[in-house]
């Protein structure tokens, strides 16, 4: 009877002892399994690389993309930015350039929307109607030592001729000065008033285009005369209105290249008797080469 309970004690034993480590075992293995699955399923969601990144994977193209965007919007902005210096400096070397040369002629509209500044000779333009009176700021016995202080009568009164260019606020203005003057006063002083009247012009009327007339020649006669005025000092001081005009923005016209002979001075046709005057033929050729040479 003792053989049959030792027999039956020994195989409880194997029994109970054996099943927990075959069940844990088992579940050491499966959370292991999981574990790994888990892992390999998160690094395969997430992209993550664990070593280098591969040429042509998501993130490495996504990254060259957006460098060649930014490096191509930045050229392309660089590539705009030039441009526009280039144009910008095309369109300062262009817009001024001296003598203005010839252009498609105007009509004499354009005239209305000019103011003409000077003495006799401008007187002139009005005399003859080719240009309104009213457009007309001129004086006989005026000169560049007088413009910046001396008053006249104009459509506005009594005033400065500056004062009237800026009340009548004028897209062109075109000036001719020093015909008076140029027998007696030197080319520096004369240059000094120009360009303190054409200065106070630009900065009270910035948006008017400024058209610098050189002065006229004289005849042979009038050199010879007892009050001689010489072309030789006529052209010298019209070198200096053309680097006035260079040097401040403003269009020089060459009338005095038009109105020349071919021995460089004012054919006597073309003069009143002092020599120095129009005739109404020579009004209208003025006219003309004004119309012919107008900066658009």
């Amino acid at each position: 009877m003792s053989d049959k309970r030792r027999k039956k004690r020994s195989y409880t034993y194997i029994k109970s002892s054996s099943a927990p480590i075959i069940r844990f075992r088992f579940k050491v293995v499966f959370i292991i399994f999981l574990i790994v699955t888990a892992a390999c399923f998160f690094a395969y969601m997430t992209g993550i690389n664990f070593g280098e990144e591969e040429e042509g994977s998501f993130t490495a193209t996504w990254q060259e993309h957006t460098v060649e965007k930014e490096t191509g919007t930045a050229s392309e902005e660089n590539k705009n930015e030039s441009s526009k210096t280039e144009d910008t400096t095309d369109n300062n070397t262009e817009a001024i350039k001296n003598p203005v040369p010839k252009s498609a002629a105007l009509t004499q509209t354009y005239l209305a929307r000019c103011v003409f500044v000077g003495d006799s000779i401008t007187v002139g333009l009005a005399d003859y109607q080719l240009v309104p009176m009213q457009n007309v700021f001129a004086e006989i016995g005026m000169n560049i030592e007088k413009i910046n202080t001396e008053t006249m009568q104009t459509s506005y009164g009594e005033t400065t001729i500056l004062d009237a260019l800026i009340q009548a606020e004028p897209e062109n203005i075109y000036i001719m000065l020093g015909s008076n003057g140029i027998a007696w006063m030197s080319v520096e002083e004369m240059i000094g008033e120009y360009s303190s009247f054409t200065s106070g012009i630009k900065e009270a009327l910035p948006d008017s285009k400024i058209y610098i007339l050189s002065i006229p020649p004289v005849t042979e006669k009038k050199e010879q005369s007892e009050e001689p005025i010489l072309n030789s000092s006529i052209d010298q001081y019209n070198a200096e209105l053309l680097k006035l005009a260079d040097d401040n923005g403003y269009y020089y016209v060459d009338i005095n290249s038009e109105l020349k002979g071919e021995d460089g001075k004012f054919p006597e046709e073309s003069a009143a008797t002092d020599g120095m005057h129009f005739n109404k033929a020579t009004y209208d050729k003025m006219i003309d080469y004004i119309l012919s040479h107008v900066v658009k």
